[in-house]
């Protein structure tokens, strides 16, 4: 696959204003959720209150699709497969971060989440600093298995937890096909509008690195394993405890979200 030059662009916000930002950056994924399957609808907001009763290493292996730290920050991925804007993949991250967040709290840390829609963080070059992948020409994050359809989420946290990421590979292969097909022509403008995107996917079907088939449900299984290193208190010096998880069946996985439900 032959590779290019990437050209400077500029990128234009559909708006700067925090709260409006937020308002309806919630708002429309929300709708689209409730049109879609009220019942989801219904438990999102219900689990989003609760804390789980399982570890927060547990919590992060079996509900996110790959995580890592950099510096006082965990950064979480979640993927989805479609063409265009899965509102049950942002409602999963948004569910997630809010139990995370809770979990790691009633621990006693501190913890501050970091959600999708966080104007003042470019949570798509942090997870890149951590190793989650690289950047398209868009500024996307281009995961090595799941490729740019992801949802990203991150904690501020003094929590002792260090994931590993599973990613292999480089994600971006820099082929510029995304800027290619892209309809604002960026190429030879040099500009793109931001609020233009949210109707358009090209970018997205057009890159090489896809998310394999059910990329949530069988990361744990088919796709490998994943391992989190933590160490329970950070001023004393303690080998590091590394946590593998086995593959699960997926009776084994359909078991373990029927008792998260009854548990949350």
């Amino acid at each position: 696959m032959t590779t290019g030059t990437r050209p400077q662009i500029e990128f234009v916000p559909l708006s700067t204003d925090e709260g409006k930002i937020r308002f309806f950056g919630t708002l429309m994924p929300a709708v689209l959720l409730l049109k879609a399957s009220p019942l989801r609808f219904v438990q999102a907001q219900v689990a989003r209150r609760r804390a789980p009763r399982v570890a927060v290493a547990d919590l992060i292996a079996s509900e996110a699709d790959d995580a890592a730290r950099i510096g006082d920050q965990i950064l979480f991925v979640h993927c989805w497969q479609s063409d265009t804007f899965d509102p049950f993949a942002f409602a999963r991250a948004k569910t997630f971060l809010s139990r995370v967040t809770r979990l790691v709290r009633r621990e006693g840390f501190q913890a501050e989440p970091l959600d999708p829609l966080s104007p003042r963080v470019n949570l798509p070059k942090l997870a890149a600093s951590a190793g989650l992948g690289t950047l398209s020409p868009f500024g996307l994050l281009v995961h090595a298995t799941f490729g740019p359809r992801l949802i990203l989420s991150g904690l501020r946290t003094d929590f002792p937890l260090a994931p590993v990421p599973r990613r292999e590979g480089d994600g971006c292969t820099d082929c510029l096909s995304c800027l290619d097909v892209c309809p604002q022509r960026p190429t030879e403008t040099g500009v793109v509008r931001l609020g233009r995107c949210q109707s358009c996917a090209k970018c997205l079907s057009i890159c090489p690195v896809q998310a394999p088939s059910g990329c949530h449900e069988d990361l744990l299984g088919q796709n490998g394993r994943l391992a989190y290193r933590f160490s329970r208190i950070a001023r004393v010096a303690r080998p590091v405890k590394v946590l593998r998880l086995a593959p699960r069946s997926s009776e084994q996985r359909r078991s373990e979200r029927k008792w998260n439900k009854m548990n949350a």
